[in-house]
């Protein structure tokens, strides 16, 4: 095996160097600082400029916080639901108290969507038309240029 020598017979020592930005890698805080941002409405060029990253490598690696960005609000508010209740079971007597209240609320919002779910009436189908009864109203509602023309008033004189 031959080994390449420097001028002053020391043997070089050749390392591939890795040309760029070192590889991206979404670590705890960052998913959850992601899932604030978008849970709150800022645009994926809004949350990549806010991490240093561009929008292609902010969707390769947050993709499937993207997808369920309707969700995240929900998942941040369960994940502080959580956390609440793991420190008052901990002993932290406040935060027991507050998760509890907040326990409380949910029950009662819960309440509240089956009492306003009861009151409303399932909407009516609209009745469904053949092809004949739709191409007629289709006629009728035609408008601007294609519409028919108004007819000439008559003017009768019977003297």
């Amino acid at each position: 095996m031959a080994q390449d020598f420097d001028l002053f017979g020391n043997p070089l020592v050749t390392t591939e160097k890795k040309l760029g930005r070192p590889e991206h890698e979404p670590d705890e805080e960052k998913i959850i600082f992601v899932m604030v941002l978008l849970a709150s409405g800022a645009t994926n060029r809004e949350v990549a400029k806010t991490l240093g990253l561009s929008v292609p490598t902010f969707r390769k690696h947050y993709l499937h916080l993207i997808k369920h960005r309707d969700l995240l609000l929900d998942r941040l508010q369960t994940k502080l639901r959580v956390s609440q209740i793991r420190q008052g079971l901990s002993g932290n007597a406040s935060a027991l108290n507050a998760a509890l209240g907040m326990l409380e609320r949910v029950k009662a919002e819960s309440a509240d969507r089956t009492v306003k779910a009861r009151g409303t009436e399932p909407a009516k189908k609209p009745e469904k038309l053949g092809k004949k009864e739709q191409q007629k109203m289709a006629a009728q509602n035609v408008g601007g240029k294609y519409a028919t023309p108004v007819p000439p008033k008559l003017v009768i004189d019977n003297r």
